[in-house]
Order: structure tokens, then sequence, then C-alpha cells
């Protein structure tokens, strides 16, 4: 080979070289995470090493734009969090596995009530700074006698604004449960999507898509995702998208023009236990519920993120509830500290937090002084 060729060829080879690497980068600043059987998992959320909100993935997985981050943590209700080096990634992708929530099959037996005792977790971020935790119990009983008429406790709880922050979720919750006590075979979600508000409201169908995975749809655009899977049912809804297109229809423009202003973002998700067993009430088999709401506010973009677990469940009667209601009071005057609901979510299957998260919990704990 003549000098000169030479020359070409190393130039050529290191411009490759470099378009290689640029590629490289390119594809590790471009996360794609999955579950084990390639299902693209919505709502994953990811970290920095210090506890920085970088960014929530779309409906396909996907979270464009890491920052530059080194290593992140990546998060979600239904699967084991990870710390994971973006370089090490192939093409981007992580493989998430799935949490075993270890609830027990509840038998139903001649006792008054259900007993169903709820976790939460509530975290606000306004732009990426964690800014508000709280966490707690919510004891919740379910009179069978009176078509399911559901009640609460008091809401045993760490953080600032604990008491308020879930009070509308955990009543919310027990209107879902009335309502959806005769069960079809169906998720909550899924016989919303399905029943009149799904049709009428939302004009909303939900088409397969492959083997044990559905697409919800409205007629613009495809706005969530069904799969079953691990013996549970995992459905994500981008219910901003819903609402929006609910507004357009239905002449609602002072609405409309308000979330396209504010660039409103609201996405909501369920996990069930799969039972083909028609007389199983659906509260039984309902494992958790995640709503995450975003919009621009005067002081940044506000992110609001709320995760409620069934921790515990069986029939009851009023003395063995009044018992444990008592057990959960015991020493705690209706308050608990952050490291008493850590062994309590570690003790139910609860999945964990990961480290950044503690991280920054911690710190944040530290500038509240408590």
């Amino acid at each position: 080979m003549k000098q000169t060729e030479q020359k070409i060829f190393v130039r050529v080879a290191s411009m490759l070289l470099l378009l290689m690497a640029s590629v490289q980068t390119a594809l590790a600043q471009r996360l794609e995470v999955v579950d084990a059987e390639g299902h693209g998992i919505p709502l994953v959320s990811v970290l920095t090493e210090d506890g920085v909100l970088i960014g929530t993935t779309d409906m396909s997985g996907v979270l464009a734009g890491m920052k530059g981050a080194a290593k992140v943590a990546v998060t979600h209700v239904a699967y084991k969090p990870q710390l994971v080096s973006v370089a090490s990634l192939q093409n981007g992708r992580i493989v998430m596995e799935s949490v075993d929530y270890g609830l027990d099959e509840v038998v139903v037996m001649p006792k008054h009530y259900l007993y169903v005792e709820y976790y939460y977790r509530a975290f606000r971020y306004v732009g990426d700074s964690l800014r508000a935790y709280c966490s707690g119990i919510i004891p919740a009983t379910f009179d069978i006698r009176n078509k399911y008429k559901g009640k609460t406790r008091t809401i045993w709880s760490y953080g600032a604004f604990a008491n308020k922050a879930p009070s509308w979720h955990a009543v919310h919750a027990l209107n879902r449960a009335v309502d959806c006590v005769k069960n079809s075979r169906h998720t909550m979600a899924e016989k919303w999507l399905k029943e009149e508000q799904g049709q009428e409201k939302y004009r909303a169908s939900i088409v397969a898509d492959g083997l044990n995975s559905w697409r919800v749809e409205i007629p613009n655009q495809v706005v969530g995702q069904i799969v079953h899977a691990n013996g549970i049912s995992r459905t994500t809804v981008d219910a901003a998208q819903m609402q929006m297109y609910s507004n357009e229809i239905h002449g609602e423009t002072k609405m409309l023009k308000k979330r396209q202003e504010r660039e409103y973002a609201y996405q909501y998700a369920e996990i069930f236990q799969l039972d083909d067993d028609e007389d199983t009430p659906d509260i039984v088999r309902e494992v958790m519920k995640m709503h995450h709401w975003e919009y621009n506010s005067s002081k940044g973009r506000d992110i609001d993120v709320y995760y409620i677990y069934t921790a515990d469940h069986g029939y009851v009667d009023e003395a063995e509830f009044k018992a444990r209601s008592k057990e959960l009071n015991k020493g705690r005057a209706g308050d608990m500290t952050f490291e008493e609901l850590q062994a309590y979510a570690a003790e139910h299957h609860i999945p964990e937090l990961a480290p950044m998260q503690i991280q920054a919990i911690q710190e944040l704990k530290k500038g509240q002084g408590k």
C-alpha cells in the first residue's frame, strides 16, 4: 500500500471510529426500558446518583435526553429498582425485573367486614428537585352487609402535609371499591374504559397488540397499554390526552386552553392480580395504583406522584378491626418515622425506594429540621 493510500485509509478509519463513538453516545442518551417479555414500561422514573429526577419514560418505555448522566437509577411501582451505568447499556436498553408483592389469597369467611390496609408514598418535585415527600398507612374497612360501603380510619404518616396529601386518594379508592365489588374478569381501569364513561366521554377502545398485550386508543392516538404477565395485569394510560380530547369533542374550550397553556400531563397506572374466580371482589385483587401529574406553575415545572399499594387484606369482624387499629396506633399517636415506614414497606413486600430517593428524602428531612 502506498503512503498516500495509507494516509487516506487511516483518515477513513478514524472517521468511522468517531462516527461509531458518536452513534454509541447518541444511543446511550436514549433509554428504552422493557420488561422480561420485551414490552416497553411507561412511567419509569429515571434519577441521577444524587436523586435528581431526569424524567420518566413515555408510553413506549422510552426516555430521550439523558442530560449526560453517567449512572442512573430506574424505578417503577411494579419492578425492582436498578442502578445502571449508561455507557454499559446495549443500545440504551434496560430490562426490569418484576416485583413479587407477596399478597396472600383472601379466603371468604362469614365475617362482616373486608379489611384493606393501604400504604402510600407521595412525592412533589419542582423542576428536578424534590420539595416534599410523605408516606403512611391507611386502614380501611368495607361493610359486606351494606353493599361494601367503605370507611377509613386515622392515616398513620410521615412527612409534611402527610395527612392531607393522600386524603382525596383514600376516598377515591373507597368509592372505586364500592362501585366495582360486583366483579367481572377485568380490572377497574379496563372496566372504566369499556363501560359508558370510557365510551361516551373519551371514545376509548382496547385493541389487541400481541400476546397478552393490548393498546388503549382514542380516535386520534394511542393513549395506553394493558399487559398481563407474571400473574398480574398492568394498565397504564395517558389520562391527560384522554381528558383534553374529551374537552375538545365536548366543547370545553376554557379547560382545554388552560391545560394546553400549562403543558398539563397526567398518567394513571394500576396493577391487579389475575384471578378467574368471578366471586372474588375487585378490591381484593387490587395491588397498587399510581397517579403522576405535571404542569407549569409560577415556581417551575410541578410534578406530583402518588403511589398507593395494598399492603394487607382479609375478612374481619369489628373486634379484629379495632385490635388492628390499636396495634397500628400504639405509641405513635398517628405518626410514624421514616425508618418505621421503611421497615413496614419491606415487611409487606412494597417495592423499595432507590438509594438516590432515600438520599434525597434524608436531605429534605435535614433541610426541614426534622
